[in-house]
């Protein structure tokens, strides 16, 4: 049964910016420097996860002795100096879905695990706040994603129910926390295809945020497990 939607609620690095890649080759770079191997799996896993957890499962896999924090301060910088030399990197199609969406009254809002300097800052050098009514930062909540506790809190402020919105997201942890809160998950890869697992819990998989717009086009978002997951 297709379902009406009232909000679009994204995610931001990977899926509204291209700063995953920015950030993997900044732990690339920082690890390298202090000698340790950073594979990509491990990552993976980690993507948005809030920071204290994403510093938990380093020192966990390389050592109490490990100076996380001096590693984590070198890949941060190195996001920032590549932003202020060549500007924020906006996905495909972003620009596009929001003014979209804004015409035709869907809510939208922004959860991410990053912090809100971070988040406000790409915003506004890519010229887009003013397309967002919502922003949940991950200081906010006590529980990261795949927990669904930001996309409820988002939902909530929204004033709609999880049914009713879609969950734009790039990584396994996001679709994850997504799917859990009964929300609608449609996944737009940027680092990592999904897998067989990950793709039964998804409504569609978009190879850009473009695409999108065909879904409310169609006007046919079904919960995941009804059928063929759609791919455009």
């Amino acid at each position: 049964m297709a379902v009406k939607i009232n909000a679009v609620i994204f995610d931001q690095d990977g899926l509204m910016f291209d700063t995953e890649r920015l950030a993997l080759e900044g732990w690339e770079k920082a690890a390298h420097r202090y000698g340790i191997c950073l594979d990509k799996e491990f990552l993976r896993d980690l993507r948005g996860c809030k920071p204290d957890k994403v510093k938990e499962a380093f020192l966990k896999k390389f050592g109490g002795g490990l100076d996380y924090d001096a590693i984590f301060e070198e890949k941060r910088q190195y996001s920032y100096q590549w932003i202020r030399e060549n500007g924020v990197p906006v996905k495909p199609g972003l620009k596009e879905l929001l003014i979209y969406l804004k015409e035709r009254g869907v809510k939208t809002a922004v959860a991410t695990a990053s912090s809100e300097g971070w988040t406000q800052g790409n915003v506004k050098s890519a010229g887009l706040d003013g397309y967002f009514d919502e922003y949940i930062y991950g200081d906010m909540v006590k529980e990261a994603k795949p927990n669904p506790a930001i996309f409820l809190m988002a939902a909530k402020v929204l004033g709609e129910e999880p049914g009713r919105c879609i969950i734009l997201e790039d990584s396994f942890n996001g679709i994850k926390a997504a799917h859990a809160g009964g929300f609608l998950p449609i996944m737009v890869p940027d680092q990592d295809e999904p897998d067989e697992g990950l793709s039964k819990l998804l409504t569609a998989r978009c190879s850009s945020l473009a695409d999108v717009i065909g879904l409310f086009e169609d006007g046919t978002f079904e919960p995941a497990g009804t059928g063929t997951v759609r791919t455009i």
